[in-house]
């Protein structure tokens, strides 16, 4: 590895902006603070995760849907705060 290259995933510079990347604790965490969530591997913009209705909720292909979270989920590092 170079010199002064970081081994961490998080931030990753998008542009002019930083977007953080973190762990489902974290993600849920965002959630109950109000804010939706997406993982970077889902590659939709209009994928997100949020709690609606006292459930988590997955919205995808226009609609909501109770969500069912898989390991992957759970181990992943690649969430973020979605912008929808």
């Amino acid at each position: 590895m170079k010199k002064n290259q970081s081994q961490s995933p998080v931030p990753v510079s998008v542009g002019r902006e930083v977007e953080v990347q973190f762990s489902f604790p974290k993600a849920i965490e965002v959630l109950i603070g109000g804010q939706k969530i997406r993982r970077k591997e889902w590659g939709d913009e209009g994928e997100y995760g949020v709690l609606r209705e006292s459930f988590l909720m997955i919205h995808r292909n226009d609609k909501f849907h109770t969500w069912i979270v898989s390991e992957g989920d759970m181990l992943a590092l690649d969430w973020v705060i979605a912008v929808n």
